[in-house]
């Protein structure tokens, strides 16, 4: 779902109303603004369910001169709202599911860090298979402001026009595309979503 609508958008802009191509580009505005705050973010933040297969943790410990397995293995998105399952995978493709509980095999934190219970994770390359729900439902208001501030400035400046003078008639255009780029203020702010790894 979009951090936001070409009905938002048309809002902001005060436009009495918008025609089916009107729409279509608040749409492809929204959308590049949203890709701009999610690769600012380091992951989407809208409320979805995702099967990911991770690799082992792994931490270093100069007690052992390397790596060791780890009892934290954490997810690609947060927060978490569920976990569904978790499958330790083997070389074969076999699987062992695991049980959620304190006294079980494996608890979850809304971090997005799932402890293991009793023991360590496995460290080989693609070891668990995780399937939960990450994400905002719905997305932060800062965001959706942000996502279509972005938007409106892609709208009112299409063309990426960065100067223009009447004596001669002379304009010069930006050379990113259409000006959707974010402050450093509004990469602070987003730093609040910032994936963990």
């Amino acid at each position: 779902m979009p951090y936001a609508t070409a009905e938002n958008l048309r809002l902001l802009l005060r436009q009495p109303s918008f025609s089916e191509d009107d729409t279509a580009t608040a749409e492809l505005l929204i959308e590049l603004a949203q890709g701009v705050i999610d690769e600012e973010t380091g992951q989407p933040l809208e409320l979805s369910e995702d099967t990911v297969t991770l690799d082992g943790p792994t931490r270093d410990d100069s007690r052992y001169q390397g790596h060791t397995a780890s009892r934290h293995l954490i997810l690609p998105r947060w927060p978490v709202t569920a976990v569904a399952s978790v499958t330790l995978t083997d070389d074969e493709g076999d699987g062992q599911a695991l049980t959620f509980g304190k006294d079980q095999d494996y608890t979850w934190s809304r971090d997005g860090t799932l402890h293991r219970r009793g023991g360590d994770w496995p460290t080989h390359d693609r070891a668990i298979e995780v399937t939960y729900t990450a994400g905002y439902a719905p997305v932060p208001a800062g965001v959706k402001r942000l996502c279509l501030r972005l938007a409106a400035g892609g709208w009112s400046n299409f063309e990426r026009l960065t100067s223009e003078s009447l004596g001669d008639h002379s304009k010069a255009w930006a050379a990113d595309a259409l000006g959707i780029e974010l402050t450093p203020a509004d990469a602070k702010k987003l730093g609040l979503y910032r994936a963990r790894t």
